[in-house]
């Protein structure tokens, strides 16, 4: 039996639901519903005319392991679907975390926010540029992609409108707020330090520099040693030539004192 601050909670959720999906731009379906599971089916239309099915699931079990992200990576590959995304009343483990991010399941769990939150009036508006745009804003203002200010991927209203890192959004900023203009962002990764994938690290330089040196040591510390080899070889194949010479010289004159003491004696 449902009680009914169960079922207020539920049709807060499935309405959480809608309004993600539907600012995504997905038309929604009718939801299905049975004890375990509340699922949520859309579809929209790219520019190209290609069709991204998507399912939305909310688990009434608020403790979600292993298992709720295999079952719903499961059902997105037997029903072909393209996006999948899982709504988490509670925290999930290490495990679930890391399998859903093996499975590119997307969480959307209780600190991230299950309403438009841009119905605020103090929230501005964030729009995700086209590959065109951002094109033309590059050679506008004659800039790079990395020259631009930046923005976590982490950002509540970054999760919101499904930006990407690398992506550009443009926030309008709510001209009776005393805020008129408008403003861009490059999205980042919150592990990227403030730099985006593209630009080069810095320790590759420094280890190519200092390898050069050392090669250059190892050949002139090659060269003397050869040389003192060469050096030292010659002198002591002379002196054994000269030492054998008087060798053979004193054998040859005692040869001579004993034939002519023979002769003596005869």
């Amino acid at each position: 039996m449902v009680t009914k601050e169960q079922q207020a909670k539920e049709d807060r959720i499935k309405k959480g639901i809608k309004e993600i999906l539907e600012f995504r731009g997905f038309s929604i379906k009718k939801p299905e519903e049975n004890d375990d599971y509340i699922d949520v089916y859309a579809e929209k239309k790219q520019e190209e005319g290609d069709k991204i099915t998507a399912i939305a699931r909310f688990p009434k079990n608020p403790q979600i392991g292993v298992k709720t992200i295999r079952t719903l990576g499961k059902l997105q590959q037997e029903e072909d679907l393209d996006e999948a995304l899982l709504i988490a009343e509670s925290a999930l483990t290490h495990y679930a975390k890391k399998e859903s991010v093996k499975l590119g399941i997307e969480i959307i769990s209780s600190t991230n926010p299950l309403f438009n939150i841009f119905d605020h009036e103090l929230v501005p508006q964030h729009l995700k540029l086209k590959t065109k745009e951002i094109k033309s804003f590059l050679t506008r203002y004659q800039i790079e992609k990395h020259q631009i200010p930046k923005i976590l991927e982490t950002d509540p209203a970054v999760k919101a409108i499904q930006a990407k890192p690398g992506d550009v959004i443009r926030i309008v900023r709510n001209p009776e707020m005393g805020e008129d203009g408008t403003y861009y962002r490059v999205i980042i990764k919150s592990s990227s330090r403030l730099r985006l994938s593209d630009d080069k690290p810095v320790k590759k330089a420094t280890k190519k520099t200092t390898a050069k040196p050392k090669e250059a040591t190892k050949k002139t510390t090659a060269k003397p040693k050869e040389a003192t080899k060469k050096t030292t070889t010659k002198p002591k194949e002379a002196t054994k030539k000269t030492t054998t010479k008087p060798k053979e010289a004193t054998k040859k004159t005692t040869a001579k004192k004993a034939t002519t003491s023979k002769t003596k004696k005869s």
